[in-house]
């Protein structure tokens, strides 16, 4: 029997049928898998066959929560969502905070998985283990906040709500869907797959309650972590959230200014928090549950429909950088505007401004016209970024064309843009330019979902201008480190937390019963990362795909890291993968995880 943390059991959703079943998985899945990431990846490459349209009925997606939600643990307001992603045709895990996977847990899944379409636009209601159907052609169309609402008021107090907006249901290839009004599965276009089911939105609310182990190992580490982080002193982080590293990017030179031509915006001190502080002071502190760190600031701005009413806008580093410096904008107030408008139409922040950045740089260059988009672009044009982004979610015009990302679009437009198209894979690059660290860009090039930015950091603060090969296995411990975090299901931010890496393990122990150490959890990472890779490997990934966009190869123009590209040279990088290859026991010729390998981590019989 699995142990008393897990309920054992998938809900499978067939949403062309309106019929739902139960599946009990073995206690032996969940010790080769743990849950989250790790349970989502294996039940992905099981149900998928290769080459299937991720927004085709086939296509499955995946919640999934983890052995610590619904227990005393820090920082677990968390759960992770898993699909074959739309933008980039590879494999997508997507995490998110709130109490949405409390209450999927709550309802007696580990794990929901659903597949098909509706014939009509439909909302699920998963309570307590009761599963309805419900219309949702009054929802169709609605906003993220306005669904939101109308949900909470029709279902039963306590009911958490996931839903898209009109992105999703136009099948924006980087749509998200959002909880809690302020917390979205942010990357890769699962709210695309939403629309392309039919399916608004999902409400769960559940009374179950779970049990651990060694519940009192995991109070006792919770109390811990509460009582040092009363004490820390991280006026930044505490303060304002993810915000504050707008000046540290800069001063490193990761900062993206106008389509990542740079990685130093000189208008960068406007954006700063420190300034917002002054104007607004410091926001309305939120939270997800069982977290005592509340990282997200919320600050009142007019509403962007015109109405002139007064809304809350929260707002995250990748934000302000994408929707800022990247696309030319240093008005603090103009980018909380376009964040309320990319999260209500439920649009990605960092690959809108990815595309928009794009478009910028091709109509200042001359590759778009006037005639093309409809009126001029030029960065730091709010206005014309504002229209921009409503175009994409609508799919109207010059935003059909962005709306299927950056690298779709650089084809589509052709004339050059394939140079400047700044993405891995197809996912556009994060508010982190690789030119300001060592090592950065062999995480985005590797990356088994394209290019993120927690995906392992090297263990340096060092310029690239000496080799990366020497960093590279730090990257990836921090990588394996981040699949452990994300398959318990903690917070990524458990890194600002006295929680290393040997009390998560504590607590997977204690939540379990089962007996991890740091040996069984580095061949636990190194199983996920391989069969995520051999996921991709089925849809054609290959050696040729692990590469960095041309941009990267450009010498940054000003600012810190003057001169710099993301490698010394490409024989430096490709010295780098290779050693990336031998550590991970993948073939260097064509990146594919060897026999040797697969059998070594148990996982032949997947294969």
């Amino acid at each position: 029997m699995p142990p008393d943390c897990y309920s054992s059991r998938v809900l499978w959703i067939d949403l062309t049928s309106e019929s739902a079943r139960e599946e009990n998985l073995d206690s032996s899945i969940y010790e080769s898998f743990i849950g989250g990431k790790g349970l989502g990846a294996y039940l992905l490459y099981r149900e998928l066959e290769a080459g299937i349209d991720p927004l085709g009925p086939d296509n499955v997606l995946l919640f999934l929560t983890g052995p610590l939600q619904g227990l005393p643990a820090p920082n677990v307001g968390r759960w992770t969502l898993v699909t074959k992603s739309p933008l980039t045709g590879l494999f997508l895990d997507s995490h998110s905070g709130g109490a949405f996977g409390r209450e999927l847990k709550k309802a007696g899944y580990d794990a929901v998985g659903i597949k098909g379409r509706s014939k009509r636009p439909t909302y699920l209601t998963i309570d307590d283990g009761s599963i309805t159907f419900e219309r949702a052609d009054d929802l169709w169309g609605m906003g993220v906040h306005a669904a939101t609402r109308t949900l909470q008021e029709k279902n039963a107090k306590g009911s958490s709500v996931y839903v898209i907006g009109s992105a999703g249901e136009n099948q924006v290839r980087f749509a998200v869907g959002c909880t809690e009004l302020a917390h979205q599965t942010g990357r890769g276009g699962a709210g695309a797959v939403m629309g392309s089911k039919n399916l608004k939105a999902v409400v769960a609310r559940g009374t179950k309650k779970f049990s651990g182990a060694d519940v009192d190992t995991i109070r006792e580490i919770n109390r811990a972590v509460i009582k040092s982080w009363n004490k820390k002193v991280d006026y930044g982080f505490k303060n304002y959230g993810t915000a504050f590293l707008v000046e540290f990017a800069s001063s490193m030179g990761h900062y993206p200014t106008r389509n990542s031509q740079n990685g130093y915006f000189d208008e960068y001190r406007r954006i700063d928090p420190a300034i917002m502080e002054k104007k607004w002071g410091l926001g309305t502190h939120q939270s997800c549950p069982h977290c005592v760190m509340k990282c997200t600031r919320a600050y009142k701005i007019e509403a962007p429909d015109g109405s002139g009413a007064e809304v809350e806008s929260t707002v995250e580093y990748e934000t302000l950088g994408l929707l800022g410096g990247n696309i030319g904008v240093s008005d603090p107030q103009a980018i909380l505007k376009m964040n309320y408008l990319c999260d209500d139409l439920g649009l990605d922040t960092i690959s809108t401004g990815g595309c928009i950045g794009f478009a910028m740089e091709a109509y200042e260059s001359g590759v778009l016209s006037d005639a093309d988009i409809g009126f001029s672009l030029r960065f730091g044009d709010v206005d014309a970024a504002i229209q921009l982004i409503k175009m994409i979610a609508s799919r109207e015009g010059i935003g059909k064309t962005l709306s299927y990302g950056v690298r779709a679009a650089s084809v589509e437009i052709g004339n050059g843009s394939e140079s400047f198209a700044v993405h891995v894979k197809g996912l556009e690059v994060p508010a982190w330019d690789p030119r300001g660290k060592k090592g950065l860009g062999l995480s985005y090039a590797t990356a088994e979902v394209g290019a993120s930015h927690l995906r392992g950091w090297p263990a340096t603060l060092d310029p690239p201008s000496e080799s990366a090969v020497d960093v590279v296995a730090s990257m990836v411990a921090a990588r394996d480190g981040k699949v452990l975090t994300d398959s318990l299901i903690v917070c990524h931010f458990t890194y600002h937390l006295p929680l290393p890496h040997e009390q998560k393990i504590a607590l997977l122990n204690a939540a379990t019963g089962f007996d991890y150490n740091e040996s069984s959890i580095s061949t636990f990472a190194h199983r996920i990362a391989t069969l995520t890779r051999m996921f991709n490997v089925r849809e054609g990934i290959s050696r040729k795909d692990d590469i960095l966009p041309e941009r990267f190869w450009e010498q940054q123009k000003d600012g810190p890291r003057k001169g710099m590209m993301a490698f010394v040279d490409k024989a430096d990088f490709e010295a780098s993968l290779d050693k990336f290859y031998a550590i991970r026991g993948w073939d260097s010729r064509t990146g594919r995880p060897t026999n040797d390998t697969i059998n070594a981590l148990g996982l032949e019989s997947i294969f």
